[in-house]
């Protein structure tokens, strides 16, 4: 479970769910009152929570990032895709405890009003998004604690002659850039 491939599938995974979690119900909110032209509203995550969309892009763009990311660049990516799962985590949480806080735009739009509705319920939305913040999470966490130990092939034959041959088995993604680099990845293998 400590390689760059599981890492980036975690965030891939947690990134998507929080993108599909704002496209959910987060609340329904019912007895609106008199002056409401509807009686329940269904208020969808991106309604209740612009945080969550936003945490959701950049954990997306920190995992692709990560495919080719070196080592510096993982360490900034990981405290990257932290802080965004905290972040989204924090919102969805908020809106879990405090449903009426979450709707209440929505609320004030359908009734004109500032006044909250009769009753509140919550929807699959946010715990979709807290379950992907706390897989993004984990994303990050694999990166931080063993990503030192991820070869970077790439790095040593660019930048170093001197270079000591790592006997360690090169990941998915350097096979697939030895391949756009025109190596044969089973050229070792052979000899």
């Amino acid at each position: 479970m400590s390689n760059r491939r599981n890492a980036v599938l975690l965030a891939l995974a947690g990134a998507a769910l929080m993108l599909i979690s704002v496209t959910m119900t987060w609340v329904t909110a019912e007895q609106l009152g008199e002056t409401a032209s509807v009686q329940s509203i269904e208020v969808p995550g991106s309604q209740a929570s612009d945080i969550v969309t936003a945490m959701g892009l950049v954990a997306l763009a920190g995992a692709l990032t990560l495919t080719i990311a070196r080592r510096a660049g993982r360490w900034i990516i990981a405290l990257l895709l932290s802080a965004a799962a905290a972040a989204a985590l924090f919102d969805t949480l908020h809106a879990v405890a405090d449903p009426a806080s979450a709707a209440a735009v929505a609320v004030g739009e359908a009734t004109g009003l500032t006044t909250t509705a009769g009753s509140y319920e919550l929807g699959a939305g946010p715990w979709l998004g807290v379950a992907g913040a706390v897989l993004v999470l984990l994303g990050a966490l694999l990166v931080l604690l063993f990503s030192h130990r991820w070869t970077d092939k790439r790095s040593s034959k660019k930048y170093s002659r001197t270079a000591s041959v790592d006997d360690a088995e090169p990941d998915e993604f350097d096979l697939w850039d030895g391949l756009s680099q025109g190596e044969d990845p089973t050229e070792e293998r052979q000899q």
